[in-house]
């Protein structure tokens, strides 16, 4: 038995090497003479070679049959190392691939936006809204109460002043006849509307206009303008509540014939004022010309003194010098009997404005 595995193993192994080794070379037999005998001497002498070559392998196939296989050649080896080499390979190239990206690609990271990109557009939504902004309060005529308290022994009507339906004026005594002074003085409070309170009662005025003497309010009305002395010079002092709005304003007249709009020099917020009257004369026998009116909106301009008597010309009488005007001295001596110089009249009060904001 063992010799028969020998001889298994023998062949094999010659197998193997007549097909890894080199050809083999067949040669002719010799012309000098060889014989077939001495050609399978050599053979068997390189058999007994081999034999004695593999001699351990066979000690090892008795010492343990089951390594055998474990040292049976490999016929995938060099296949094998090819896919290992190639999946080296493989690797080494991704690798690369990777590392060229991060040293020379990509570039800089782009920047951010600028955060005020982001909140331009409510800036465009805003832009609709600028047409809603309220109109600016009109001004108008504004409702008043007038009340006094210094015509004593003589005719009052202050409601008169509100009137414009009617011909009629506020008439003022100037005290008895030997006194007949200046310096009469009507409280005027602001009304409030049905929508308002009367604690809150208070306008923003702008302008205010005053009709001195008893002038005809309507065309062809009553006029007793020769009947009352007419009031040259006027101060105004505003009250909003018990607290001085603003400073006194001071209203010349010029007795002119007809009302006087004037401009205050800045809005003032009052609930209330008082009129004092600092200085009266006789109107002129001749009625002077009515003023342009200009409206309430104080761009008329106040003529000063002596322009309208130079207008009119030297026809119209003229009002008398303080010389002869026992009013104008002031000093109550004068003596005069004249009907004109026991009282004064003002025909027209109005103040213009809004209600505040």
């Amino acid at each position: 038995m063992a010799e028969t595995t020998d001889l298994s193993t023998r062949d094999w192994m010659l197998d193997q090497l007549i097909d890894d080794g080199p050809p083999l070379i067949v040669t002719e037999p010799s012309s000098d003479g060889a014989t077939d005998g001495e050609a399978e001497q050599a053979a068997l002498d390189t058999a007994e070679d081999l034999d004695d070559c593999l001699s351990p392998a066979h000690d090892v196939d008795n010492a343990a049959p089951d390594s055998q296989s474990a040292h049976t050649p490999d016929v995938n080896a060099g296949a094998k190392r090819t896919l290992v080499w190639m999946g080296s390979g493989v690797v080494l190239v991704a690798v690369l691939i990777v590392v060229a990206f991060l040293v020379f690609g990509g570039g800089a990271v782009p920047a951010s936006p600028p955060l005020h990109k982001a909140v331009a557009t409510p800036v465009v939504v805003a832009v609709p809204t600028t047409p809603d902004r309220p109109a600016p309060p009109r001004d108008q005529a504004i409702s008043f109460d007038p009340t006094t308290d210094s015509c004593p022994g003589g005719p009052t009507s202050p409601g008169a002043l509100t009137d414009t339906a009617t011909d009629s004026a506020w008439v003022c005594s100037r005290g008895p006849q030997e006194s007949l002074l200046d310096g009469q003085i009507l409280h005027v409070k602001f009304l409030c509307g049905r929508s308002r309170l009367d604690a809150t009662c208070s306008y923003m005025l702008n302008s205010l206009s005053a009709t001195p003497g008893w002038v005809a309010k309507a065309s062809g009305g009553k006029d007793e303008w020769l009947q009352h002395r007419c009031v040259t010079r006027m101060q105004f002092n505003f009250y909003n509540g018990d607290r001085l709005a603003a400073d006194p304003f001071f209203l010349d007249t010029n007795c002119v014939h007809g009302p006087v709009p004037a401009t205050l020099p800045g809005k003032i917020l009052a609930s209330r004022l008082d009129v004092m009257i600092l200085h009266t004369e006789r109107p002129a026998a001749g009625q002077r010309p009515d003023p342009t009116p200009a409206g309430t909106d104080g761009d008329s301009v106040v003529p000063p003194p002596g322009l309208v008597d130079s207008v009119v010309g030297s026809g119209d009488t003229a009002a008398p010098t303080p010389s002869t005007d026992p009013a104008v001295a002031g000093t109550g001596t004068g003596g005069s009997t004249d009907p004109v110089d026991a009282t004064v009249a003002i025909s027209q009060l109005q103040f213009f404005g809004h209600p505040p904001n």
